[in-house]
């Protein structure tokens, strides 16, 4: 808790918006995304897929380095599986996501084929016998009707900079100098294209 009130209040100091989510944090960015409120979610959980991101990005970077970019976007990945998101959250939930274990044995192949062949997962599940611990319609539910804050505002402001200063080196004991580079930097982005050719370029 201490550490997120912290992040919260850098943010803040920084001029950066951010949105404390209800639940998953992937859930919240995805329905930003959806919302076209931001252009992708940066992640390195796949998870971000399942809750309806239209596109993720993988291995971001603080030095900026572009060479292991990943782009995900949802369409291409159902498209090219010929499947739904549906389908695709019933293959995940198949072989383990962060809120079940799976079935032993299956794994993502496994999960494709049984899904085309059987249309979802209550099918799956009735035909090969098995129980999950738990119950499919929850696991289904946590990724298509996930809880969301849809009442936000995203507006970024000038950095506080000697309140930054105040909170980095006083009270976390960074040093100042690499601090106030680091806030040089900060200060050239443009405040109006907050985009990833802004961050990386």
């Amino acid at each position: 808790r201490e550490i997120i009130e912290g992040s919260k209040k850098l943010l803040e100091l920084m001029g950066v918006p951010y949105v404390q989510a209800k639940g998953e944090g992937e859930a919240q960015a995805s329905y930003m995304v959806e919302n076209g409120d931001a252009w992708a979610v940066g992640s390195q959980d796949y998870d971000c897929i399942l809750f309806g991101a239209p596109r993720m990005v993988r291995n971001l970077t603080i030095t900026g380095g572009k060479a292991n970019l990943e782009i995900i976007n949802l369409e291409n990945v159902l498209k090219d599986l010929e499947i739904t998101r549906e389908q695709l959250v019933d293959i995940a939930i198949l072989v383990g996501t962060d809120f079940n274990m799976g079935v032993k044995g299956i794994g993502a192949k496994t999960g494709l084929k049984l899904i085309k062949e059987n249309d979802n997962i209550f099918n799956v599940l009735e035909k090969q016998d098995i129980q999950l611990e738990v119950e499919p319609e929850i696991l289904r539910n946590i990724f298509l009707k996930h809880e969301v804050v849809s009442d936000y505002k995203l507006q970024w402001k000038s950095p506080d900079t000697e309140g930054v200063v105040a909170f980095l080196c006083g009270e976390h004991d960074f040093s100042e100098p690499r601090i106030h580079s680091a806030l040089d930097k900060f200060k050239k982005i443009d405040n109006k294209q907050k985009s990833l050719t802004d961050w990386f370029g």
